[in-house]
């Protein structure tokens, strides 16, 4: 396809891109998409990112205030963390140890959840009389352990913190010398069953095992009066992936469950004592970041899972450096990883929902997630491969005012890259070996379909009939669809968009629009319909995401074309049939 113009214009559009990489430049011309979006299918609700305060000894203070607000926080040099996981110490005069970072947390972050999880009961509660290696709840101090739980929640809730949610075990299958508390899958749903209404003001979690292994949590999704006594299941990634079950949960989505990752820590790449974690341009470092750490909440993410939490916010392999001299890292400065992560903690946010698309050929070596906010929608996009995708074009079904590309890579760190705006589309290049993050900020003037649409998993763009169904709906009384037309034009070609609106009573479910488009004009490539022949009269047939416009409600497709001279407009409209006026 030919794409030339003419130099005064790209000259132009390329003076439009400011130093944040924000063009908002007017429609030029359509461009065949590599990732297309298609909002109208949702998957999960994202309920965060986050990390863990300080637990054992060794791990250092309590985070400072600084620390806190650069983790949580949405500024320059923040990472916007939105969940933040603590511990409940089996001893009551422990529980303020951490209070002033969760108080900070909340007041500073926006619409910061805090997590709290038990790694054992108070040693009189258990089996072995003691906090470590293991040792099961005794059942008679099942509400005595209930009630240790609630004590905790009113204690921080005084305070004057919210305890959003609560583990009822953290790795209930690990029995470790240190704080931990085994259970069974059979014995946790008996507690939750009998005991989980009692912790008050909070929402339970379960079962946090090793490796997410469902036999933990399903006999609590299995029986009605358990599962409604919890909130949320979740588990940690150690050998998870091997396991199998860093994948979708079907029974928990069957229940309405979101699933959180609330634990995994790797720092393969350290070696013995290798002080490569204060160096922003560490190849081991980064690609251990990159392609383990960053794929994997990839993976959480297309698994349908609301949460990911990595371990420590504050470590020298891990979000914000501890200054242990030995690793190289300055205490409370952000690390490489941290810039990694805020490429999905800072930009998708709680409430935000995962959505459907489809890539290219040219696209497919990128992984790429999108979710769709309040009047945005953003792609996260993890680029492994050893070359760049320039020119990477990204259609929504919205219309676009303004967008933001944001990089991080071994040589960046959430560096502000330019980004092109024609309508529904945006272009980026993105590089080699790169985490990256494009926000795209919808207009109230919309061209996206209804939200009562069918979902659909393939909204490409066709010139075959076949791609769509036929419509199938009652003839449109005359006089009762609008349509206008929006076309731009260069030397040899132009696009047009076009919005139907349903100006009757009556749904439309399927529909085909018939035009005839002006002599010499021949369709080159469409969007959001298929259209057939490619000249003379036309039709265009909905695709399976726009096929339902309501009363009063409108849908936008368009095509690019070639023509020899004559750019008007398209005539002679006519809906399911019937004229339009």
């Amino acid at each position: 396809m030919n794409r030339s113009r003419p130099m005064m214009l790209v000259a132009v559009v390329a003076s439009l891109v400011t130093a944040a990489g924000v063009l908002t430049a007017p429609p030029l011309w359509a461009a065949t998409p590599d990732i297309t979006v298609d909002t109208a299918t949702t998957y999960q609700t994202i309920d965060g990112f986050g990390a863990a305060t300080p637990i054992f000894g060794g791990s250092g203070d309590p985070w400072t205030t600084a620390e806190t607000q650069t983790l949580v926080g949405l500024g320059q040099g923040q990472l916007g963390l939105s969940i933040v996981r603590t511990s409940i110490s089996p001893v009551s005069s422990e529980w303020s140890l951490q209070l002033n970072s969760l108080k900070t947390a909340k007041s500073y972050g926006s619409g910061v959840e805090i997590l709290a999880s038990p790694w054992t009961a108070p040693a009189s509660f258990k089996t072995n009389n003691s906090r470590i290696n293991g040792g099961e709840l005794k059942t008679d101090y099942y509400d005595d352990y209930a009630a240790h739980l609630n004590s905790y929640v009113q204690y921080m809730k005084g305070q004057g913190v919210a305890i959003d949610v609560t583990s009822v075990q953290n790795e209930p299958d690990w029995h470790p010398a240190y704080d931990s508390m085994a259970w069974t899958g059979a014995q946790l749903r008996d507690f939750v069953k009998s005991q989980g209404a009692n912790v008050k003001d909070t929402r339970l979690l379960l079962a946090e095992s090793l490796r997410f292994d469902r036999s933990y949590t399903d006999p609590t999704l299995q029986d009605t009066t358990a599962r409604n006594n919890i909130g949320y299941v979740g588990g940690h990634l150690y050998d998870a992936e091997n396991s199998g079950n860093l994948s979708a949960y079907p029974l928990a989505n069957q229940y309405g469950k979101n699933q959180w990752m609330t634990e995994w820590n790797l720092h393969a790449a350290d070696g013995d004592g290798s002080n490569i974690w204060g160096d922003p341009a560490n190849a081991a470092a980064w690609n251990e970041s990159l392609d383990d750490i960053m794929r994997t909440v990839h993976k959480s993410m297309e698994s349908g899972w609301s949460a990911y939490i990595w371990w420590y916010g504050r470590r020298f392999y891990s979000f914000i450096g501890d200054g242990d001299a030995a690793y190289g890292t300055t205490k409370g400065a952000p690390l490489k990883r941290g810039y990694a992560f805020s490429q999905y903690s800072k930009f998708v946010r709680p409430g935000d929902k995962r959505v459907a698309l489809t890539k290219s050929s040219k696209a497919s070596p990128l992984e790429v997630t999108a979710y769709q906010g309040k009047d945005k929608v953003e792609l996260v996009i993890l680029n492994r491969s050893t070359s760049a995708v320039a020119n990477t074009v990204v259609q929504v079904p919205q219309l676009v005012g303004s967008a933001q590309y944001t990089v991080t890579s071994q040589s960046q760190s959430a560096a502000a890259q330019a980004v092109s705006v024609n309508g529904s589309q945006v272009t980026v290049s993105v590089p080699a070996r790169s985490i990256s993050t494009i926000t795209l900020n919808t207009t109230t003037g919309s061209s996206s379909p209804s939200a009562s649409k069918s979902p659909s998993t393939s909204p490409s763009p066709s010139l075959s009939p076949s791609a769509s169904p036929s419509p199938s709906t009652s003839p449109q009384p005359s006089g009762s669809c609008k349509v206008t037309s929006q076309v731009s034009a260069w030397n040899t070609g132009l696009t047009n968009n076009l919005t139907i609106t349903n100006t009757g009573t009556t749904t439309v479910n399927g529909w085909a629009l018939k035009m005839t488009l002006a002599s010499g004009q021949t369709i080159t490539s469409g969007w959001n319909a298929t259209y057939s022949p490619s000249s003379g009269q036309v039709t265009a047939t909905n695709v399976a995401y726009n096929a339902v416009i309501p009363p009063g409600g409108s849908t936008t497709i368009g095509y690019q074309a070639s023509h020899t001279g004559n750019t008007a407009a398209p005539s002679g409209f006519t809906l399911n049939g019937a004229a339009c006026g």
